[in-house]
């Protein structure tokens, strides 16, 4: 709107000079066809520094008559305002034009400058002849900085040298190839590998040969570049060592890929430790189904698995069994908090735990068990528990079968003549019959119960010197494995008799072991033989010395029987003959009476 034009622009002029309030009253503007009374108030706006300076105009319509204007307020007057802004512009003029003049001063002014500034070129040769001399000092700086880039370099190689030392120290085959498969770096372990040698840096990697069984490592290699994603394998090599093979792409950004790296680990402890759980695994599945005596697992008194001895012990299959509480087992529920109680709580103290208790089968019968329990993991007894469970039913039966057996052993050696010693691979007497308690003087010791020898009693040869203890025969047949049989031993005791003993030892072996575990020792009572023998090596040597002594006496009488029978003597020299015959006669009668009569055999 025109008219407003030169109130506006007076009005804001003096509000920005002033900084207070305006306001114009009686303004005449045509709106519309229409002659309208307006007024306006331009008021100054808070402003931040630096900033342009506002101010708010408001426009309001007036109806005349015109209103009183309150004090302080400006009242607009179009010709006085026009007088007013005609005399500022005015000044203006004058002012731009004596601007002007001193411009054009200026620029004659700066004419002369410039004509100076000439000379001051001249003068600035002259200082780039200086600047010169400058770069050469720049220069020489250049020499230090290029120092401190050798430094540098230093640093990065010193670094680069920790690399390969890292690398080496690893003991990891690696081999990092570039973005065209070329070989970049190694260490020395992938010679485990490949055929590399220091010179083949840059090498393409097709043309190194490797000695993995079974793989096409280069279309591995190729499929990582391309796809940018690792791979990862247990590969073999030709000798038979095994290796954690891992083919990763080489990032230098964030999605870029410039080669891939290779890594070989050795993994054949690892896989000596597989092979070693799995035979483990295998053993212990082999033995939780061929173990003659129930097993299971359990956790929180639940049962998670039960063998097949287990299922056929109690009449239940496996499934019936699996997921089901151990209160099934019992016959009564203070027999399962019995157990729950006692035998946990040795689990908990000493990570295992026997207890003797009673079950009840499917079909309702109730046996003895034994039951075995170990924790699985010792420190946390909660995780589970593994049990064996033995039937003492039939343990029992086969007992009362031993006892009955051993009680018929017992009574049939008891029932023989000969005496019969059991001793250990120690050397301690474990049993004997009466026959040996009789013959060796054996009887049981009351404070520890072994049975012991007389210490009285003393072990004899044949020819009556001691027998030493380290070459009993027993001894003998434990340390050589041998059996020592019919040796001949005396027995001295404490009356000054002496019983003689013919004695055999026989090791026995636990199948499979090849040193003796026991000994079973023979002894046959001959001192009624060996006194016989005796005897009759006596009266052996008293007919000897008959012989020796009736020899003469015989040989008299022979010659001269054959003297009577060539002569023709009278009966008075036959009569003397037969007196010297009943002589020699009562002299043989004399040796007789003094040969020992040998005792009856019994």
């Amino acid at each position: 709107m025109k008219d407003l034009a030169i109130p506006l622009a007076t009005g804001l002029q003096k509000v920005f000079k002033t900084s207070e309030e305006l306001k114009y009253t009686s303004i005449r503007i045509h709106w519309r066809e229409e002659l309208k009374t307006v007024q306006v108030r331009i008021r100054p706006l808070p402003g931040k520094k630096g900033q342009e300076a506002l101010a708010a105009v408001f426009i309001e319509e007036t109806v005349p008559p015109k209103e009183s204007v309150s004090g302080g307020v400006s009242v607009y007057d179009v010709n006085l305002e026009a007088e007013q802004r005609i005399h500022d512009l005015e000044q203006e003029l004058q002012f731009s034009r004596e601007n002007l003049q001193a411009t054009i001063e200026e620029l004659e002014t700066s004419n002369e400058e410039l004509q100076a500034t000439n000379e001051e070129l001249l003068a600035s040769n002259e200082e780039l002849q200086s600047t010169n001399e400058e770069l050469q000092s720049v220069n020489e700086e250049l020499h230090t900085v290029n120092a401190e880039h050798q430094s540098k370099i230093m640093e990065l190689t010193e670094l680069n040298n920790d690399l390969d030392n890292l690398m080496s120290s690893t003991r990891i085959a690696t081999l990092i190839l570039d973005e065209n498969l070329a070989v970049r770096r190694f260490t020395p372990e992938i010679r485990r590998i490949f055929r590399i040698l220091d010179g083949d840096i840059g090498r393409p990697m097709n043309h190194l040969t490797h000695n993995l069984v079974d793989e096409d490592l280069l279309e591995l290699i190729q499929d990582v570049a391309r796809r940018g994603v690792e791979k990862e394998r247990e590969v073999r090599t030709r000798e038979g060592d095994w290796l954690q093979m891992r083919i990763l792409p080489y990032h230098i950004g964030v999605a870029a890929v410039a080669g891939v790296v290779l890594t070989f680990i050795d993994i054949g402890l690892l896989k000596t430790v597989q092979n070693m759980l799995s035979d483990r695994e295998t053993l212990i599945s082999s033995l939780y189904r061929a173990a003659p005596v129930g097993v299971s697992r359990v956790v929180n008194r639940t049962l998670l698995d039960a063998n097949d001895q287990l299922c056929q012990t109690l009449g239940y299959s496996r499934e019936e069994l699996v997921g089901q509480s151990a209160r099934l087992l019992y016959p009564s529920t203070e027999e399962f908090e019995a157990v729950g109680k006692d035998l946990y709580q040795q689990i908990r103290q000493h990570s295992v735990g026997t207890m003797e208790t009673r079950w009840r089968r499917k079909d309702g019968t109730v046996f003895p068990v034994l039951l075995n329990a170990s924790s699985l993991h010792p420190g946390n007894p909660d995780d589970g528990v593994t049990f064996t469970a033995l039937d003492l039913s039939i343990r029992r039966q086969e007992t009362a079968q031993i006892q009955a057996s051993e009680e018929r052993y017992r009574r049939l050696t008891d029932a023989l003549a000969e005496g019969v010693v059991y001793q250990n691979a120690r050397g301690d007497i474990t049993s004997a019959n009466l026959a040996a308690e009789r013959l060796l003087g054996l009887s049981s010791d009351p404070a520890t119960g072994r049975i012991v020898a007389d210490p009285d009693w003393e072990m004899l040869r044949e020819d009556g010197t001691k027998w030493p203890d380290e070459q009993h025969p027993s001894l003998i047949a434990l340390h050589t494995g041998l059996p020592v049989k019919a040796v001949v031993m005396g027995l001295l005791n404490r009356l000054g008799q002496t019983r003689w003993l013919r004695v055999s030892a026989i090791p026995l072996f636990d199948p499979g072991k090849k040193d003796p575990v026991q000994v079973q020792s023979i002894f046959h009572d001959i001192t009624e033989s060996v006194e016989t023998t005796r005897q009759l090596v006596h009266t052996q040597d008293k007919l000897r010395e008959l012989v020796v002594f009736a020899q003469p006496t015989l040989d008299a009488l022979t010659a001269r029987i054959v003297a009577l029978d060539n002569s023709s003597e009278t009966v008075d020299a036959a009569k003397a003959w037969q007196n010297q015959a009943r002589e020699s006669v009562e002299l043989l009668q004399r040796l007789i009476e003094k040969i020992p009569v040998l005792p009856t055999p019994a």
